[in-house]
């Protein structure tokens, strides 16, 4: 292949990657949404404890932008415990807190420390045992070890089968997500300043990407050495390696550095052509490395070699029309450091990243592979099957259309859609975790008040972001602090007065319905019909094919959004998507009973039995069903028929039934919370007298859902009526 065609080529190339996801839009919406989803969490804990004891991290392809749809990569989650700083000196011992200090020397494998647990009120060690993961070693030091178990018994609680997904110092309960609980150290250890020191040709990484990384800190991950110190000889697979190896127990106590933040300011750092290499890099390590070795070859080997390119070679290589050399400028690297069995850790010196990971032979298969690629000039690219990359390049060589390849507005709008199931949750969460507060004396309308406060404060003091994901989670507050009060009002018989109404208003941008439909549940239950007719009427005009209703209740079925609203998110934020396309599920805890048709109030109290409750496991994701939890566009059709009743409407209240009867028996699909739609309609029947028809309707509730159904409920009051 002559420059020329290598050029083509890397035209051709470079489309397709921009055809999968990777162009600067997506990258950015990526980074934008993940570092958002950050926040969120950060935010849902602070207000929980009250003070910011943990923060969040998502690291790895989805945050940094460097995936695509086929690549199908996991969800990476660091949980870091700012209430145990971590700290490499005396001198650096903050009272009050729980520090935990590094203890290192020259015998100790590259990357890998001791913790010593200390004293919080005075700068001494502590000589005691406090926890399970406390241990105390040969010189009567209080370590504190990387087994985790209460970690491993939360981790439980979540999976179903009590199992633990591992994967390096991950411990999950989900295949799809890596979650590490670790430490902050603000401090860069010695070796961890590697990247400053040495020499390096001074273009990249940029100045500023360098003060900032100085400032970054590193983290103690729970992970020991992956190699005896006893056989640093033995090249062996750690596929099958369990971190507690009898035949090495330091490992149980050790914890390595991991400089995720500085790695990922690295990434940040990079042009599009590079972030265009990189995955090039990655998918060629899936198709063809990962069948013969696994992840042993993983993708951080490929970042690492992708760092180390960029630094050696001039910033002038990264060409659009050049990318198909940049791919072999970084398989030389590769190459380079499989040769010599020696890959350099980019941030952390005398650090081996080939140590434990390759056979011998494995690693001169991995050599002829990548000298073929090489000496083929990425001929492999057509053989490519991830996104369908070879015969998207086929095609444009031959210039032939396929009708079966996904087109870049299809990529485009599954990762918008992607991107944005990730993000509306969590506002959901914010509002369910507040309402948990099983203390009967608390007073909840303060703990709002104090909560909304709490992040007006975030948003007046906050980065851009922090003001972004305040703005996500204050609707939601907003409406149910507005719904509790009401709730007291007309319990009390007193009217709802104009600062609930305003209050009301502001929840509104929680998302298009849910909230609408709260204020109308609110007006009908006050005995304000018109103006209720009026919210309903405006709510039915909101609807269409480009509105996603969604439920995220665990143990309910998910509807997949329509290909009107994938079209929308292609070029519309988060915030837009959610505000005006997105419906929630409408949830009333019992706070707010008296904002919601008496005949719900069945379904707070859907467990009959112990049979029921045995489902309810995990009993932490199953809080929903102490609820009042419904479908918008079914409470929008029983909202409108109980209305009109009341307005002595009856052509509109039949079309308001014969709507909802539609969508339980032909729209729904089983989507969310039918079982209560079918109660919706079955009360319906109750109220024209069609007592069969209800008993109908009940018994296909209990069809779909036999546990933690108010059916029984339903069914049981008609046969008490003789039916």
């Amino acid at each position: 292949m002559d420059r020329g065609d290598q050029r083509v080529m890397s035209f051709r190339l470079s489309r397709v990657m921009e055809d999968i996801g990777i162009s600067r839009y997506i990258i950015a919406k990526r980074r934008g949404t993940w570092l958002e989803i950050e926040k969120l969490r950060e935010i849902n804990f602070r207000i929980k404890s009250g003070v910011k004891l943990m923060c969040y991290y998502h690291f790895g392809s989805q945050s940094e932008g460097n995936t695509t749809p086929g690549m199908e990569s996991d969800i990476d989650l660091l949980m870091c415990l700012d209430a145990a700083p971590v700290i490499l000196n005396w001198r650096d011992w903050k009272q009050g807190l729980t520090n935990l200090l590094v203890l290192k020397n020259e015998l100790f494998p590259p990357q890998h420390c001791l913790l010593q647990c200390v004293r919080h009120d005075l700068p001494l060690p502590l000589t005691e045992v406090r926890s399970p993961n406390d241990v105390v070693d040969n010189e009567g030091r209080v370590l504190y070890t990387n087994t985790q178990i209460e970690t491993h018994q939360r981790v439980r609680e979540f999976n179903s089968e009590g199992v633990i997904v591992r994967h390096g110092p991950s411990k999950s309960w989900d295949k799809n997500i890596d979650i590490v609980a670790g430490f902050r150290c603000p401090s860069l250890p010695h070796e961890c300043q590697f990247m400053f020191n040495r020499p390096r040709p001074g273009h990249w990484p940029r100045p500023h990407t360098l003060e900032r990384a100085k400032e970054s800190g590193v983290f103690l991950v729970p992970q020991g050495y992956t190699e005896s110190p006893s056989r640093p000889s033995r090249c062996r697979s750690t596929a099958l390696h369990i971190t507690d190896d009898p035949s090495y127990p330091e490992s149980r106590r050790q914890w390595r550095f991991s400089t995720a933040i500085m790695e990922r300011l690295l990434m940040f750092d990079m042009n599009i052509q590079q972030h265009k290499t990189f995955v090039f890099l990655k998918i060629l390590r899936k198709q063809f490395f990962k069948p013969i070795v696994g992840d042993r070859l993983s993708t951080f080997h490929m970042k690492t070699t992708m760092l180390f390119t960029i630094e050696t070679y001039p910033s002038e290589i990264w060409r659009e029309d050049n990318l198909v050399q940049c791919v072999i400028y970084c398989l030389t690297t590769l190459l380079r450091c499989v040769k010599i069995k020696y890959c350099p850790h980019y941030t952390i010196s005398e650090v081996n990243l080939f140590t434990g990971k390759l056979f011998k032979h494995e690693q001169t298969l991995i050599r002829n592979m990548i000298l073929k690629m090489i000496s083929d000039n990425m001929s492999c690219v057509f053989s490519i099957q991830i996104d369908d990359i070879g015969r998207k390049m086929s095609s444009q060589e031959n210039c032939v259309s396929l009708q079966s390849i996904k087109t870049r507005c299809t990529n485009i709008s599954l990762i918008n859609t992607f991107l944005f199931k990730n993000n509306v949750g969590r506002p959901n969460h914010l509002n369910e975790t507040i309402l948990n507060e099983s203390d009967d004396n608390v007073d909840y309308v303060l703990l709002l008040i104090h909560h909304i406060a709490m992040l007006t404060r975030i948003y007046d003091q906050g980065t851009s972001i922090e003001q972004e994901a305040v703005l996500l989670l204050k609707p939601k507050l907003c409406g149910t602090l507005a719904s509790i009060k009401t709730s007291r009002k007309i319990s009390q018989s007193q009217p709802v007065t104009p600062a609930i109404f305003k209050m009301y208003k502001m929840s509104f941008d929680s998302d298009l319905l849910s909230s609408r439909l709260k204020f109308a549940s609110m007006l009908y239950c006050s005995g304000q019909y018109e103006a209720a007719r009026n919210c309903l009427n405006y709510c039915e005009g909101l609807l269409g094919p480009e509105v996603w209703q969604s439920c995220s209740c665990k143990g309910r079925r998910q509807e997949y959004p329509s290909r009107e609203f994938k079209e929308k998110a292609s070029y519309k934020s988060n915030k837009e998507m959610m505000k005006y396309h997105y419906a929630s599920c409408v949830s009333f805890s019992r706070h707010e009973i008296c904002c919601v048709p008496l005949f719900l109030l069945y379904e707070m109290f859907r467990m009959v039995g112990d049979e029921d409750r045995q489902q309810r496991r995990p009993a932490s994701l199953y809080k929903w069903m102490d609820y009042i939890v419904i479908d918008c566009v079914p409470f929008l059709y029983y909202l409108q028929y109980l209305t009109y009743r009341q307005l002595n409407m009856p052509l509109r209240q039949q079309a308001a039934r014969d709507h909802l009867k539609h969508y339980v028996f032909f729209e729904s699909k089983g989507h969310g919370h039918i079982d209560t739609a079918f109660n919706m309609l079955g009360h319906c029947c109750e109220l024209e007298n069609r007592l069969d028809r209800a008993w109908i309707c009940y018994t296909e509730s209990l069809l779909l859902y036999s546990r933690n159904n108010a059916a029984k409920w339903h069914i049981a009051r008609l046969l008490n009526r003789g039916v």
